[in-house]
């Protein structure tokens, strides 16, 4: 049982590194996905009593200079919390959407992660809130639908109050 629990936690030691340098490449490649013009990403701090929903802010750099914004955030959909990704350029145009989690039901809400659903939202003015009606639902998932419409409004709610300046002091 010893060699056992050792052997456990020396592959655990090993393994714990390369898992977190996985993910965070893996994270970039969705940042860059919804916000291509960047080149890197830079975590930004916010206020998440002010704006529970955000669960990540990174500005998008090109040669030093800020191109837009990536924000997580989340929202309840039919099956549990909905975590999208948006980006928004300096111009205030959504240019990607990604779900990155989701608990939606397999062949109804989890159509939400396909092109044909979340590129919809792409090009969209982050002006003002979107209007569910303004993106065709998933048949059969109007509710995974309006989820993520909500969380992709969270995003342009963050973004009009606190960036649309270039005000990213925070």
């Amino acid at each position: 049982t010893a060699i056992a629990a050792f052997a456990l936690a020396l592959t655990q030691i090993i393994t714990e590194e390369p898992i977190k340098v996985q993910a965070e490449k893996l994270s970039d490649e969705t940042r860059a996905s919804v916000l291509a013009s960047a080149e890197e990403f830079e975590s930004m701090e916010f206020d998440n009593e002010s704006y529970p929903n955000i669960l990540e802010i990174h500005k998008g750099l090109k040669d030093g200079e800020t191109v837009g914004y990536v924000i997580k955030t989340a929202n309840n959909g039919y099956g549990g919390l909905i975590e999208v990704i948006v980006g928004i350029d300096s111009k205030g145009t959504v240019t990607g959407v990604r779900i990155s989690e989701h608990s939606e039901t397999p062949g109804l809400g989890a159509k939400a992660q396909e092109p044909k659903f979340y590129e919809q939202y792409k090009g969209k003015s982050a002006g003002s809130s979107l209007a569910n009606n303004e993106i065709n639902a998933i048949t059969g998932a109007t509710v995974t639908s309006n989820a993520v419409t909500g969380a992709v409004n969270f995003a342009i709610e963050y973004y009009t109050a606190e960036l649309v300046s270039g005000g990213d002091s925070k």
